[in-house]
């Protein structure tokens, strides 16, 4: 008995020391990686980690209810797959009626899941909100007008909030969700989503070339904050979310994960973890659908709507905050999520594709940039809308 003691005493002296030497090191943040992930039964961040953190609400607006469509199957072969990947919701509207929503135990209509990058569309569309409310003058503005920080750096000061949304503003990061010592880990679980992501400069001239990056996206969002601020002290993203978009669009509640506590200068961890359901991502695709117009009138501007679901000019794969295939016959251009959760327009068809879910497989085989099973959800609405 007492060499198990001495065991476990040792043990915990070596935790206490690994704890010590992370936490010196800068890389304390790894407790809380390893707490709300490994230690709740998961190798990653998950759908369900809304209490893992603070949240901070997006609150709805008068439920509009979907126009009223015959409900369409889905094919055995999809639903196999939509198990097999433990997905939380699948719904397929077309011309702006739900003709397919399908739930799997325990999610329902009403459940709200982490859509995670999905944010960073919303982020864009709230940017493009900003612009035509005359709070930020211009979507091509200066970066630097808003982050001072970057006024003296002689990239970060070229740098511009579209380049940003674009992925091509040359802000240095490292983008990695499973390496517990790196900074988009840090970024989730360190408590500071400002200091993290100003602390990094830029790597190549603005606008040279594109690179996928959580870290952009954040930026973009502490601009937008502060512009935000500037004109209503105290404003938040999640107040303006709902002003702009979950009130206009009668949208259920939300929330979203902040990096601490709002009194204590808590800040949306914007590129990621907005917690809400299916039906609200639906309608926000329907929205970019529609050209930003809602019930007659303009959300968010046409000509901006049309920038964010063009190719950003470096690749063919992305525009503004969304990825896109406009080789595809038909083009489709979608939101995306970490585990697989997204939001596909079929533009020609007048389709709205939403699925969510705890894994996807990562396969490639038509496009190196986009996973193989987009494709799949594609075509399941495709055939489940034929000669409708």
């Amino acid at each position: 008995m007492k060499y198990i003691k001495r065991g476990l005493l040792g043990l915990l002296v070596l935790l206490a020391l690994a704890a010590a030497a992370l936490q010196a090191s800068g890389h304390g943040y790894i407790w809380n990686a390893l707490r709300f992930t490994y230690l709740q039964g998961y190798n990653t961040a998950h759908i369900d980690d809304a209490r893992n953190f603070t949240q901070a609400r997006v609150a709805g607006g008068t439920p509009q209810p979907w126009p009223a469509a015959q409900a369409l199957p889905l094919s055995d072969g999809t639903a196999a797959y939509l198990r097999q990947h433990r997905s939380a919701a699948f719904l397929v509207a077309q011309r702006g009626a739900l003709v397919h929503e399908s739930y799997f135990p325990p999610y329902g209509p009403d459940s709200r899941t982490n859509v995670f990058s999905m944010a960073k569309t919303l982020v864009t569309m709230l940017a493009g909100a900003a612009v035509a409310d005359g709070t930020v003058s211009s979507f091509d503005a200066p970066l630097a007008t808003w982050i001072t920080e970057y006024a003296g750096h002689p990239q970060g000061r070229q740098a511009t909030l579209a380049q940003l949304s674009a992925m091509t503003s040359g802000h240095a990061w490292d983008e990695n969700y499973y390496l517990p010592l790196n900074p988009t880990t840090e970024l989730y679980f360190g408590g500071d989503a400002q200091g993290t992501v100003l602390r990094q400069g830029f790597e190549r001239e603005p606008g040279s070339g594109y690179e996928y990056s959580s870290a952009s996206t954040q930026v973009l969002a502490i601009a937008l904050q502060r512009a935000l601020q500037a004109r209503e002290p105290g404003t938040t993203l999640s107040a303006y979310a709902s002003r702009r978009l979950w009130q206009p669009l009668g949208l259920a509640e939300a929330s979203w994960s902040l990096d601490h506590p709002r009194e204590d200068g808590g800040m949306e961890l914007a590129y990621c973890c907005l917690h809400t359901s299916a039906r609200n991502m639906a309608r926000l695709a329907q929205l970019l659908l529609q050209g930003g117009q809602w019930n007659g009138q303009p959300v968010l501007p046409a000509d901006f709507v049309q920038r964010m679901t063009t190719s950003n000019g470096k690749v063919a794969h992305y525009g503004h905050g969304l990825w896109m295939d406009p080789q595809h016959s038909p083009p489709f251009w979608f939101m995306q999520g970490h585990l697989g959760q997204y939001a596909i327009v079929v533009p020609s068809r007048e389709l709205v594709i939403v699925r969510l879910g705890q894994w996807r497989t990562k396969e490639r085989q038509r496009h190196p940039s986009i996973p193989e099973e987009v494709y799949l959800y594609v075509q399941e609405a495709l055939a489940m809308t034929e000669g409708r």
